[in-house]
C-alpha cells in the first residue's frame, strides 16, 4: 500500500515538472503571435498615414503646362514647324539628335501629304502618267522636299538637366520659306522638270498635298 502511494506521488511530481517545462514554450509562442499581429497593425497604420499625407500634399487642382517647343510647333504659323527631342550625357550630342528628330518628324508630315497627293494623281490624272504613285511620291521627296527640310532653322530650344546626370533637349524647327512659298516653288519645279506636265494636274496635286498637310497637323495636334 505504501509503495502504491509513493508511485502515485512520483507520477504527479513528473506531471507537474513536465507542465513547468512546457509553460515557457507556450508563453513564448503566444508572445510571437502577439508580436507579429502588433507589427501587422503597425504597418497598416503606417500605410494609412502615408496615404493621408499624400492626399493632403496633392493639390486639388494642378495646371498642366505644355513643353515650350511643342507648344511653338503646334502654334499657328505661316511656316511649317516640327519639334524634336533627345537625351544624352553629352549636351552637344543631345542638341544634334533633337534637331535630327525634328527634321524626321517634319519629313514624315510632308511625306504623308505627298504620298496622298500622288495616289490621287495616279487615279485621276488627265493624261497617262509615266510612273506609279509610289515612285512619284518618292521622287518628289528625294529631289525636291529633302533640300527644304535640310535648310530648316531652329527657333526654340529647351534644355533639362536630369537626375542621372544626362541632358534632355527639345527643339522647334521651321522652314525658312512660308508654306505658300514652299508650295509655289515645288509646283514650279514639277512643271519645269516635266514631272507633272498638265497645269490642271499640278494644281490638283498641290491642292491635295495642302489638304493632306492640314489633315496631318490636326490629327497630330500640329495646328
Amino acid at each position: 500500500m505504501k509503495n502504491n502511494f509513493l508511485i502515485y506521488v512520483q507520477m504527479k511530481a513528473n506531471q507537474i515538472l513536465f507542465l513547468l517545462l512546457l509553460a515557457p514554450t507556450m508563453i513564448g509562442c503566444g508572445s510571437s503571435q502577439k508580436s507579429a499581429y502588433n507589427d501587422y497593425e503597425y504597418q497598416e497604420w503606417k500605410r494609412q498615414q502615408q496615404q493621408q499625407q499624400q492626399q493632403q500634399q496633392r493639390p486639388s487642382r494642378t495646371l498642366r503646362t505644355v513643353e515650350p517647343c511643342i507648344a511653338l510647333a503646334n502654334a499657328e504659323s505661316e511656316n511649317l514647324r516640327a519639334y524634336g527631342t533627345a537625351t544624352s550625357y553629352v549636351e552637344k550630342v543631345a542638341l544634334s539628335e533633337a534637331e535630327r528628330d525634328a527634321r524626321n518628324r517634319m519629313a514624315s508630315m510632308i511625306k504623308v501629304a505627298v504620298e496622298g497627293a500622288a495616289q490621287d494623281y495616279a487615279q485621276n490624272a488627265a493624261r497617262n502618267i509615266k510612273s506609279t504613285a509610289g515612285t512619284l511620291g518618292e521622287s518628289i521627296m528625294t529631289q525636291y522636299v529633302a533640300q527644304e527640310i535640310s535648310n530648316t532653322r531652329v527657333i526654340e530650344t529647351s534644355i533639362y538637366d536630369l537626375s542621372d546626370g544626362s541632358v534632355q533637349v527639345y527643339v522647334c524647327i521651321e522652314m525658312r520659306n512660308t508654306t505658300n512659298e514652299f508650295s509655289d516653288k515645288l509646283k514650279n519645279e514639277l512643271s519645269r522638270d516635266g514631272v507633272i506636265e498638265l497645269e490642271y494636274d499640278r494644281e490638283r496635286f498641290m491642292q491635295k498635298m495642302s489638304e493632306g498637310l492640314e489633315r496631318y497637323k490636326k490629327e497630330n495636334n500640329l495646328k
